[in-house]
Formats: structure tokens, sequence, C-alpha cells
């Protein structure tokens, strides 16, 4: 009864996000005439989307999906809309794009248009451009992704949904995720784990950010109703080229948690430092690795540690589809004393990204 009750609930959403992204679709019109050469003397027509990961996204009259096109192998750009562009150095700009080839422009070899002034500057300096769009909802960036298992043995069945939006500005970032785990089998308990996770990043002079951060975990392996965490903290990117990222992040959070046991538990309300880093590296044509790691030394109950890992394979598949699979681990030293230590897991599913 409870899997069915869970299946259902998930399937709800799950069609729910679905009719609200196919009623956020655009209808169809004609596409810009932005015109890109390739080294090998290939010319596409269309519209230059967005440079992300060490690709360059181009939507075309005559291909399902955007195409993706290798940065490094991209020889000339002429386009005539406006794009956001973000530097592997950090500096940011607004203006209209302008790539030549390197024979021809004898120098840099990509121009940028702002309101006052032309700047000019090698394209292997560019960490991401993307297109501004006229609304909100066309701006947003994310991903839902389903996996399930079965196995006859002892009729183990497994669910882990997720999805994922971000809004991107030149100056701000704001990003959101749900993670929901569900296992149950024949003649034992059944288990479920939910994470709902929010996070706000203010971009200062050149690689540094400020952010706020919150967390709401329910996780019945380790007896936790509801753990809310709020904070936030200091952080900059150490490296940021378009095919890697990594960066680091420190502050305080105050964590509220409620357990379904009161044997040994830990303190209702404490007050924790916080340390992170976030990797990622992405190959072309292949796909992509995510991992983020957080330490959370406590403060009001001294010796006690929290860790939280979330890593992610990504394999490309067509027309924004994708195979993912995920690692993740939370630890607590000081849980009940009838709960584990450990909670982690292994999911994979077939994913799509917008």
């Amino acid at each position: 009864m409870l899997i069915g009750t869970f299946l259902s609930s998930v399937l709800r959403r799950t069609l729910l996000l679905a009719a609200l992204f196919a009623g956020l679709c655009p209808a169809a019109k004609a596409l810009r005439k932005d015109i890109v050469v390739m080294s090998n003397g290939d010319h596409l027509t269309g519209q230059v989307k967005r440079l992300e990961n060490g690709l360059l996204y181009v939507e075309t009259e005559y291909a399902s999906g955007n195409i993706a096109l290798d940065w490094s192998q991209v020889k000339s750009i002429e386009s005539t809309a406006t794009y956001r562009i973000v530097l592997n150095n950090g500096h940011r700009l607004n203006g209209k794009i302008e790539k030549r080839s390197v024979e021809e422009a004898k120098g840099p070899d990509f121009l940028i248009h702002e309101a006052n002034e032309e700047v000019e500057i090698p394209a292997t300096d560019i960490a991401s451009l993307d297109t501004v769009k006229p609304t909100f909802w066309r701006q947003l960036q994310g991903s839902i992704d389903v996996g399930y298992s079965f196995t006859s043995g002892n009729s183990t069945s497994t669910l882990n949904a997720s999805t994922s939006a971000a809004y991107k500005t030149p100056v701000y970032e704001v990003a959101t995720s749900f993670d929901s785990t569900f296992s149950g089998s024949s003649g034992s308990s059944n288990t479920n784990r939910e994470d709902l996770q929010s996070s706000y990043y203010r971009f200062l002079n050149r690689n540094s950010f400020v952010a706020g951060l919150s967390d709401f975990l329910h996780s019945s392996q380790q007896d936790l109703l509801l753990r809310t965490t709020l904070g936030g903290g200091y952080g900059r990117y150490l490296k940021r080229t378009t095919s890697s990222n990594l960066s680091w992040l420190g502050g305080l959070v105050f964590a509220k948690e409620s357990f379904v046991t009161r044997t040994g538990r830990p303190s209702d309300q404490n007050l924790e430092a916080t340390a992170g880093v976030e990797y990622t590296y992405i190959r072309f044509n292949f796909g992509e690795f995510d991992s983020q790691l957080q330490v959370f030394p406590g403060l009001t109950d001294a010796g006690r540690i929290r860790l939280k890992t979330n890593n992610v394979v990504t394999i490309k598949l067509r027309n924004n589809f994708r195979f993912n699979v995920t690692f993740w681990d939370n630890f607590d030293s000081q849980p009940p004393s009838t709960a584990r230590k450990n909670e982690l897991g292994i999911s994979s599913g077939i994913g799509w990204s917008f």
C-alpha cells in the first residue's frame, strides 16, 4: 500500500511538472539567422543559444533539439542577439558577440560589443555565455530525472526521482533541487529519503561570492523526521574554464532537528560551521562529472561532525535526454543511539534537461 501511494504521489508530481514546462514552451517562430563556421569549413545557420561546459549550442530549423558543437572547433560566429558572458577570471559582461578566425583577427579573436565600449579577448578566455531571455520562465535551466528497479527474489522495489531548476543573471544565481528515494521489500520495513535544497549566490568582484543556503532533509534510516538547515557564507572560484569548475565555500549554519526516537538523540538546535568544495568536469560529446562535499563541525554541539556528499556521472543521450549514476552519503558522528551514522546510496536513471 505504501509503495502504491508513493508511486502515485511521484507520478502526479512528475506529470504536473511536465504539464507546467510544456505550457511554458514558446510557440514556434522564425529562427534568427546567426552564422557559425567550423574549423573544417562547415556552416550552420540558426540561433546561437549558449556556451556551456565547453559546448556551443545552436538551434536550427533542420535538426531536432539543439546541436552541441565543440567550442575549440568553432572558427567564427556572426549573431545579432545580446548575451551574458562570463570570463575565466570572473568578469561578467553583457553585449553582442562576434568571433573571427585566428588568422583574420591577428590577435584576440572574440569581440564583445557592450553599450559603451568594445572588448577584445581570446575565445579561450570565455567560461560561458547565454542569450538574454525576454522572460523569467525562458531563463530557467534545470532537469527532471527518474529511476526505478525491482528484484523478484525478495520483492524489493526502489524508486528515485529528482528535479532541479536554476535562474542565472550576471549579478546573482538562484537554484533549487528536490531528491526523493523510496525502497520497500516484502517482509521488511520501507525506507524513504527526501531532500529539498535551495541556494542564493550573489557575485562579488571577479571570482568571489556570498551565498545563502537552505536544506530540508527527511531520512527514515537515520530516524530523522526533519532537519532544517539555514545559513550562508563566503566562497571563491579556484578554477573556471569552459570544461571545468572548482569552488569552495565557508560559513555558518543553524540546524533544527526532529528525530523519531528520544533515546540518546543530540540537541534539537545547533549552530554549526560549514566548509565545502564543488567540482565539475565536462568531456565533449560524452557527459560530465559533478561532485559536492560539505562538512558541518558542531559549535554548540561540540565534538559532533556531519558530512554530506553528492556525486553524479551524467552521460549524454539524444535530444537533451541523459543517463546518470548518482552516489550520495549522509554521515552523522553522533546520531540517536538507535539510528545509523551513515546513510549512503547509489542510484541510476533517465533524465531530461531544459
